[in-house]
């Protein structure tokens, strides 16, 4: 009896033992886990404040430099979304670490959670490398110009470097130079037919002449950095206006990406949405007022801009005092085209459009009441942009012309009912459809490309061709017959 007792005894003893030594193998695994699940989190959070960090430092550099990333939104943005990222990442892990800690951790289970782990770890680094590469990318070839820039009754050079310089130019046999160090360099010249050379940059020998009878000129807006259709298209012109948004944050690198194409013939720039956004550069590179009145050879333009600019997240596009500045500055300055043969008014929003924004009714009704008031001038038409689209209008004898998008995203289809169609191309006047349709009784064409508008004068008249930057095709031609 006695040894029975015994081996139970002993039976329950091992049993026990093998109770403690399990949990005691139990404990390690669980030790072990908690160790590389510390090592790993340490590795990965370490990595991608690493990441943050350089970025971070990299972009303070630059914007000491006259430099921003993106925009200063999208940098917001960017930064936010790496954030809540990594929120994300530590939450999970707490998660993953309640669950664990209830129950025993099987050793391929723990390895496989580690290699999911290592696999999450390995894609936010690769996130992070193409967010810094892409970041880094913006800065090559930041160097542009010069271009030269129609200022009233000068002629305005103007180039950047990324390190700051004297402005030294050779007009002819003779040097004008500014000893200033800078960035954004600025030289206006008393000409417009001579040839140069700027010192700082080697390939900057260009010459500049403008006719003082305008055959043909040509208007691209919202290119938003993308010039790629600037460099195949033909230089048949006299000068390009560019009707504002060539960037998307008015910041030199975005200057860079547009103008380094386009130095070939004289521009006009008027300004955008994009370009004036606080914190932007546009000043540095445009040396006028919101308002301008300039002459062309036989043209006159008159400069306006009506829009927010202080965010481009703004569901109130349009200023109702700067849309009064504006209407008070076309009624006091019109008497200065009274000698030009053909006048134009350059507003980057658009009086009537067929896009997302459409027909803004206090902007729209003051240009007809001021128009109205100038029915017998010269005024042939209103050139603006911002929508994306190519849409044309003709009231009294006056086109409307939203120029094509120059080389931003194309205006999209699906926008939840704010557009009144959504197809590539609309012909003809429209019917009443929601409170955006001011003026559609009076559209022409519509489409939805990427297109410039040329506009040439010959016997009197004016000729508006489409042309559409992808095929480099003409859409369509209108004509204006001047009585």
């Amino acid at each position: 009896m006695k040894d029975i007792n015994k081996e139970q005894i002993q039976q329950q003893s091992d049993i026990q033992v093998a109770k403690d030594e399990k949990q005691q193998d139990d404990t390690i695994y669980i030790s072990q886990w908690e160790v590389l699940r510390a090592y790993s989190t340490i590795c990965m959070t370490c990595a991608i404040l690493a990441f943050i960090l350089i970025h971070s430092i990299i972009t303070g550099v630059y914007f000491r430099s006259d430099v921003s990333f993106y925009g200063i939104h999208f940098y917001a943005l960017c930064n936010g979304i790496k954030i809540a990222v990594i929120l994300f990442i530590f939450v999970m892990r707490q998660v993953v670490f309640k669950v664990s800690g209830k129950k025993t951790i099987d050793i391929k289970k723990r390895n496989k959670m580690l290699s999911i782990e290592q696999i999450v770890t390995f894609l936010i680094l690769i996130f992070l490398s193409v967010d810094l590469a892409i970041f880094m990318r913006q800065f090559n070839d930041i160097n542009y110009g010069p271009i030269t820039i129609i200022n009233g009754n000068k002629t305005q050079i103007h180039w950047y470097t990324k390190g700051k310089s004297p402005s030294i130019v050779n007009v002819g046999s003779q040097v004008i130079n500014d000893s200033k160090l800078t960035r954004f360099h600025n030289v206006l010249v008393d000409s417009q037919d001579f040839t140069y050379s700027v010192q700082d940059i080697t390939t900057a020998q260009a010459s500049y002449s403008l006719p003082s009878t305008i055959r043909k000129f040509v208007v691209m807006t919202d290119i938003h950095r993308n010039s790629k259709y600037m460099k195949s298209m033909d230089q048949d012109y006299d000068f390009n206006l560019l009707n504002g948004d060539y960037s998307s944050g008015g910041m030199a690198h975005e200057f860079s990406q547009t103008f380094r194409d386009i130095h070939q013939k004289p521009i006009i720039l008027a300004v955008g949405n994009h370009d004036i956004l606080t914190g932007g550069e546009v000043d540095k590179l445009i040396l006028r007022e919101p308002y301008f009145y300039q002459k062309i050879g036989q043209l006159g333009f008159y400069f306006i801009q009506v829009l927010n600019t202080n965010n481009i997240i703004n569901s109130q596009w349009i200023n109702k005092t700067k849309v009064d500045e504006a209407m008070k500055f076309l009624n006091e300055n019109m008497h200065l085209s009274q000698n030009d043969e053909h006048v134009f008014i350059v507003s980057h929003q658009s009086v009537y459009s067929t896009g997302e924004y459409g027909s803004p009714e206090y902007f729209t009704k003051k240009m007809e009441e001021f128009l109205d008031s100038h029915h017998t001038s010269k005024i042939r038409a209103v050139l603006s942009g911002h929508d994306h689209i190519f849409a044309s209008f003709k009231r009294n004898n006056q086109f409307f012309f939203v120029n094509g998008a120059g080389g931003g995203a194309i205006d999209h289809m699906l926008d939840f009912g704010k557009r009144s169609w959504s197809s590539p191309e609309l012909s003809g006047p429209m019917p009443v459809i929601n409170s955006k349709t001011l003026g559609y009784d009076h559209h022409l064409k519509s489409y939805m490309k990427f297109t410039r508008t040329e506009i040439t004068f010959e016997n009197g008249n004016v000729q508006y061709r489409v042309r559409d930057l992808e095929a480099n095709t003409i859409l369509t031609t209108f004509e204006q017959t001047i009585q």
